[in-house]
């Protein structure tokens, strides 16, 4: 039984809003992408790749093909090391993708290469 008597009072159970903490706001970490969108001809011509390099090398120049509305993409030494290549195996990629008929590339003495993608749909 309860007992009327007892020494609980509301008033003592009461939290002083200053003694409670505001909830943090987590910062969100960066924005990753999910997906990258691969055309058909590309997917069919890259089953003729000798290299896993050429996949991830296809793959980081679609992608970036359309965060850059379809412009050259210079392929630095970054953006090779950003799909987990080196300097060796982004040369070998470039030169197999230019064999399959996927890339255009426009060497220049002492800077990047740049590419432009062929057969891919506009959309």
């Amino acid at each position: 039984m309860i007992d009327d008597q007892d020494d609980i009072d509301i008033q003592k159970l009461r939290v002083d809003p200053k003694f409670v903490q505001q909830p943090i706001k987590s910062k969100r970490k960066e924005w990753r992408r999910n997906f990258t969108v691969m055309p058909r001809s590309w997917e069919l011509r890259l089953l003729g790749a000798k290299r896993v390099s050429t996949f991830k090398l296809a793959c980081e120049l679609l992608y970036l093909h359309w965060l850059d509305k379809g412009k050259p993409i210079a392929v630095t030494g970054k953006m090779a090391a950003a799909a987990k290549l080196s300097a060796r195996s982004k040369t070998n990629a470039l030169a197999e993708l230019e064999r399959l008929g996927l890339i255009m590339i426009d060497r220049g003495v002492r800077r990047s290469p740049r590419v432009t993608l062929l057969l891919v749909p506009r959309g």
